[in-house]
Order: structure tokens, then sequence, then C-alpha cells
């Protein structure tokens, strides 16, 4: 079909969906298509072929295509195949097929066809072993067995799509001691006792060294008899490097102890002291052990890095030792002293004994859109300053918007529900396009309530100050049914979904946690049975009006417990109550309200309840009476 003849059938189907009737009933083509897509599930292929005949300008053709034809496509030769497997490009299928026509391609041993579909190396390290045999299989012997080094070198079993080349490798004799030795202390550092074992029954030299290695891999305490590591082979270094992080895992204390005699004894390379001493300071700098404290000040000078500066000072700030605090912040890089977050420590640190410096760095910090921000600008008495882009549309960019088939695809897919396909389409959609194409989409979707897809837009477009795109109104109608049932703010609730979800329906944790307010199943289930709320199973968890209300409830339960305490309300959503618990016990009433933030000891809930502040004072603007804490919060001992 002609391109512009496209774009006018396309047209005409948004047009349907914008203006369906109230009962949500499907167009002709959209019940076509579920129509097809059932009889094809069901295998009753007359009637699926009736109904396809009759979509052929329809544009979600190409998925009925896609389940009709793959298991024909991935057994076909590679060069017919890649020309069936290219009908699918700029689509989510693309992906998807080409995985399974390789899978099944390395799996039949069909080497040939899988280099065809896949020249260059993939990224799956199951197709990574396939694309070497196949390398293998036509003559690029040095290329697969360099590459298959790679692959086996790594402190993880390797999956079973590996197993034939590995072997392979390993019978041509690149299967070196050294390598072995190499793959032995990356499985110890892993903590892969196994793949360790196991790797030790193939030394053939070094044997006396690879017992000692499992020795202390039982027992790193061995290590405190220092004169039997002494040995001046490098080999002994790697033993004692293992034995020592392995250590400082369970006593921290006795492994800084030995590794400071280890590095007098002149143990170490300079890279591997530099490394070990790194990883001891940081696990030192994480645990905020007093009686390390000596030792990592000694250290980090010598490291000299932002990154553990910082740590170093949350550590001071905890502990109200603002001398340690103006010490590091004077050994930031230039890039780090620019940050926010040190910019208000700064100002904290000369509020004292330069109040008018103090004033000139928070007048600096209130023009900035962030946590650190929005304080200084209270501070001073001042509007918050939102820098807001104000995006509006551009009337040519509008115009190509359903240039791009992937656009026909979305409206598609969002009116007969498929909203997890509709953002894989729009996701990819977005990476096609420049940054004023991709907030022209933002714009539109905005205007069709598709709030998860403009804020994703703003993401992918790196339209920042686009406000409007990061920041709709979702769900709107439930966040205002919770709100009042619960008595909870409104802005609160939203900003987290914000946070959580960024208003995707559908998100999903790695850890399991769903939907808008990402609610884990066994909490969602308690906060049910006590709030009387409606709640089966899992899949009510992506529903809004289930998942709001039983956030919000949640939420309502931890201001309850936290005595109407946002901040700690918010961080033991994120975090859970115990660990807050604990972290006030660690504290003990000795805090603000910003030196117990900025001092949480996990990086995510730090910056969780700083972006949930953040995002509720962009919600709540114009309000005049809003502001960043409540009297309750700023007066507590924390």
């Amino acid at each position: 079909m002609l391109k512009n003849g496209f774009i006018t059938g396309v047209k005409a189907s948004v047009l349907l969906v914008m203006f369906m009737s109230v009962s949500h009933a499907y167009t002709t083509q959209q019940q076509q298509y579920l129509d097809a897509k059932k009889a094809l599930d069901k295998k009753q292929i007359t009637q699926y072929q009736k109904l396809r005949k009759q979509l052929d300008d329809y544009p979600l053709t190409i998925y009925l295509d896609y389940h009709a034809n793959i298991n024909d496509i991935i057994n076909l030769p590679g060069d017919k195949a890649h020309t069936e497997i290219e009908k699918f490009n700029q689509t989510p299928l693309y992906n998807s097929l080409r995985f399974r026509y390789l899978m099944n391609a390395g799996q039949q041993q069909h080497w040939q066809d899988f280099l065809t579909i896949s020249p260059d190396t993939p990224k799956d390290v199951r197709l990574q072993c396939f694309h070497l045999s196949a390398l293998l299989a036509t003559g690029k012997k040095e290329q697969a067995f360099k590459g298959t080094e790679q692959i086996w070198l790594h402190g993880y079993s390797r999956p079973k799509e590996c197993d034939s080349i590995l072997s392979k490798w390993a019978n041509a004799g690149h299967r070196t001691q050294p390598l072995i030795w190499s793959r032995m202390l990356l499985s110890f550092n892993a903590r892969q006792s196994s793949l360790l074992n196991y790797l030790s029954t193939k030394v053939t030299s070094h044997r006396k060294e690879a017992e000692i290695l499992l020795q202390v891999y039982k027992d790193p305490n061995r290590l405190r008899h220092t004169k039997r590591f002494m040995g001046s082979q490098p080999i002994m270094a790697d033993i004692v490097d293992a034995g020592l992080r392995k250590l400082a895992r369970k006593d921290l204390k006795q492994a800084v102890k030995l590794y400071v005699k280890y590095q007098k004894a002149d143990r170490f390379s300079d890279f591997k002291e530099r490394q070990l001493n790194r990883y001891l300071v940081r696990r030192a700098l994480i645990a905020q052990e007093d009686g390390l404290k000596s030792h990592v000040d000694n250290m980090l000078p010598l490291l000299d890095s932002d990154d553990l500066y910082e740590m170093r000072m949350r550590w001071a700030i905890r502990q109200q030792d603002f001398d340690t605090v103006k010490n590091y912040l004077e050994r930031l890089s230039d890039k780090g002293k620019k940050h926010s977050r040190w910019q208000y420590w700064s100002s904290r640190i000369l509020e004292n004994n330069a109040p008018e410096s103090a004033k000139s760095v928070l007048s600096t910090l209130a023009g900035k859109r962030d946590f650190y921000g929005f304080n200084a600008a209270e501070a001073l008495s001042q509007s918050i300053a939102l820098n807001n882009a104000n995006l509006v549309s551009n009337t040519d960019l509008r115009k190509k918007l359903f240039d791009d088939p992937a656009m026909a695809r979305v409206v598609e897919l969002r009116a007969i529900n498929k909203t997890i396909d509709a953002r894989a389409e729009w996701v990819q959609m977005m990476r096609r396009h420049d940054n004023a194409m991709t907030a022209e989409y933002g714009l539109y979707a905005l205007e069709q309530d598709w709030f998860d897809l403009s804020v994703e837009s703003s993401i992918q477009g790196k339209q920042w100050d686009a406000l409007n795109l990061r920041f709709p109104a979702a769900a709107n109608e439930q966040f205002v049914k919770a709100s009042k049932k619960y008595q909870v703010n409104i802005n609160e609730i939203r900003s987290i979904a914000r946070r959580e979800s960024a208003f995707n329906y559908y998100a999903t944790s790695g850890v399991g946690a769903r939907g808008l307010m990402q609610l884990m199943p066994a909490t969602a289930k308690q906060t049910a049975r006590k709030n009387n709320i409606s709640y089966s199973n899992v899949k009510d968890l992506y529903k809004p009006s289930t998942n709001v209300m039983l956030g919000s409830a949640y939420y309502a339960e931890l201001l309850r417990q936290f005595d109407n305490n946002r901040v700690l309300a918010t961080a033991a959503y994120n975090a859970g109550p115990s660990n807050v618990k604990r972290w006030l016990k660690v504290s003990d009433g000795k805090l603000d309200v910003m030196s117990f933030i900025e001092s949480i000891p996990f990086t995510e809930t730090r910056e969780y309840v700083q972006a949930v502040f953040s995002y509720r004072m962009i919600f709540e603007h114009p309000k005049k009476d809003a502001s960043m804490f409540s009297e309750l919060e700023l007066n507590y001992h924390y």
C-alpha cells in the first residue's frame, strides 16, 4: 500500500478510536483482529485465514503474521529467514523472532544459517556460545577459541549451550593452568564454592597453592598466620587478596589489620594493593565502624576518589562532625563541589562563621529544581525554581506523528487494552526519533491520558524541564478516592507512585513489587486484610483502582506508625519499617531532618525520600503554603 494511503487509513483508525461510544465498543477492525487472534490460538486455521484477509490495511496485522508464521520462519534457511525476519524490523517482535531463530539454529547446529542472521557477536551468552561454535564450524578457529576463552573466564558456571564449544576449546589445549587459576580466583570472589572445587580438580601445577586457596575459602582467618603466606610468588598474593576480601565480609577489623601487615611486608603489586585497599576502605565506610575511622582517614587521600569522600562525609554528618565534612568537601573534585548536595552542605558549614557566604551559596542553589534547591529556596523565603520549559506542540512536528507506523500500532494496542505491547512499541519508537520529535510524541500521549508514555518520552528525549510530560496528573480519579478514604495528601501518594513506577500500571520490579505504587504481594495481601480491601491475587496489583487503594492504605499505616512523620513513613515505604527503626536507634535523636536523610545508609532509600519530597513540591506548585517539611518533621530529633 502507498505510504499516503496508509497514513490516511491510520488517521481514520485513530479517529474511530478517539470517538468510540461510552460503552467502549471495539471498531469493526479491532473486533476482527481479536477474533482472528482467538481463532489462531485455538488453531481454527480456516476461520483465522478468512478473518486475516479482511485485515490487510490494519496496523496490528503484523502481530497476527508473527504468531501465525513464527514456527515456519525459525526453520527456514538463513537467507530466506533473513527476508522474513526483516519484515518485523522496527517492531518489538523483531528481537523476539530473531532470538528464537538463532536459538533454534544453534540447537540444530545449522551454523551457516546462524551466521547469516547473526554475523556479529550477539549479546545473549547462550547465543554467544552458538556464535562461537558457528565460527569454529566455518573455519574461523582462532577467532572462535579466543572468544571461548573470554566466555570461560567467568566466576559463575556458564549455560549448557556453551558446553560443546567449551569442551572443544579445552580439548584443543587452550584451558591452560594460568587460566584455571584465574577462574578459581573469580569463582572464589563470586562465592561459587562448587565451581571452585571443580576447578581445583583440574589443577596440575600449583596443586599445593590450590589446596591452600580452598582452605582459605573455608576459613579466611587462616591468613592471620602471615608467615605461611609470605612466599614471593604472585600466586600467593592472589590468595591473600581473595582471602582478605572474604574475611572482610565476616570480620572487617581483622581484615584491615591483616591487610596492613601484608602491605608493610610488600606482599602486593601497586595495582593490587590499591584495588584491595579501596575495597576494604569502602566496606569500612559502609559499616561506619568507629574503630576503623583512623585507618579510613589515612587511606582516603591516597585513593583520592569522590565517591569515597562522599561516603565519609555522610558518616561524619551522621555523627555531626562538621570539621570532617569541611575537610572532605575541600578534597572533592571541581565537578563534585558543584553538585547541589555538597553546595547545600557547604552552606551549612559556612552559616555560623560566614553567614553572608552561606547565603550566597544558598542563593545560587535556590535556582535549581531539586531537593537541595527547594530547601535553599525555603531557607531564603523564596519561591521554588521549577525551571519549566512550558513545552507546547509544534504544528509541523504534529503532522508527522503517524509517519512512523508504530504510532498507529500504539493507538490500536491501547484501544484493545494491550498496554504492555503498546509500551514496548512506544519505547522502541522513541529511540528512533530526535529529542524534538520525542517531545511531540510525549505531548500527544499526554492529550490521550497515556501518562506512563508521556513520562517515558521525557526520559527518552531528555526533556528534563518539560514538567507537563514528567509530572502529569495520572490516575487522578483513583488518587482522589484513595486520598479521601485514608486521609492522606493526594500529592504524597501521587509522588510515591511517580517515583515507584513512573505511572506504568504494569511495572514489575526485580524483587516482585507490582503496579503503580509497587507493592509486594505479601504486603498487599496483609494490607487488604487489615483494611477490608478486595484483593484476590497478584494480578489485582496491576489494576490502578486496587493498587492505589492498597498503596495509600499502607502509606497511611506507616504514617500512623511513625507519628505522622512523612520522612520516616516515606523511607519505610521503600526500605521497610524495621530498617528505619534501626537507623533511628543508631542516630539516637541527635540529627536534624536534613542530616538524617543525608545519612540514610541505603543509596536507593536516600534518593527515594529526596525524590518523593521533591516531586510533591512540584505537584503542589503553585500552592502558596506548600513547604518541604512540616513543623513536626523539622522539630523532630532523629
